[in-house]
């Protein structure tokens, strides 16, 4: 009988735990159609970053897709030595941006921070493989130019 009141506590315990983490899901305050280009940074050191500028509309609508709706949690998680990270300035056509940065913290996920949040949030998707994805030409970039470091 004891056993049994240990495996129900734990249990509900459990899941009280699993509850406390909320889910949020990522909403980008404009549309794909108001994004003239995207800027994609790439770098493990800052003073190695690399950027691509994706500028096709078929790609714009792809990388604006890959984050609208994105499930994020509210999740302790903290950076692996040496993580990559991949950044993403979205140029509106009305001259602002929009940026958002993502840290590996494991193989598939990782972290992301936005213009408009203090705290990063956690992510399983694998924003990193976006990199990768776009074939347009990698350019050495400063460390000034880095979304959010800056």
């Amino acid at each position: 009988m004891k056993k049994l009141t240990a495996l129900i506590f734990s249990l509900i315990l459990c899941i009280l735990l699993i509850g406390c983490s909320k889910t949020v899901s990522l909403q980008l305050p404009f549309e794909a159609s108001e994004i003239a280009s995207v800027e994609i940074f790439h770098f493990i050191d800052p003073t190695d970053a690399e950027k691509k500028v994706i500028t096709r509309q078929d790609d714009i609508n792809d990388v604006f897709s890959v984050f609208q709706g994105l499930s994020l949690k509210e999740q302790k998680a903290e950076p692996a030595a040496g993580a990559a990270c991949t950044g993403f300035r979205f140029l509106l056509s009305d001259g602002t941006t929009y940026e958002i940065l993502y840290w590996s913290v494991a193989v598939k996920s990782g972290r992301i921070c936005t213009s408009e949040t203090e705290e990063s949030l956690f992510t399983s998707a694998d924003i990193e493989a976006n990199w990768n994805q776009y074939d347009y030409e990698a350019v050495p970039a400063a460390e000034s130019e880095l979304p959010l470091l800056s």
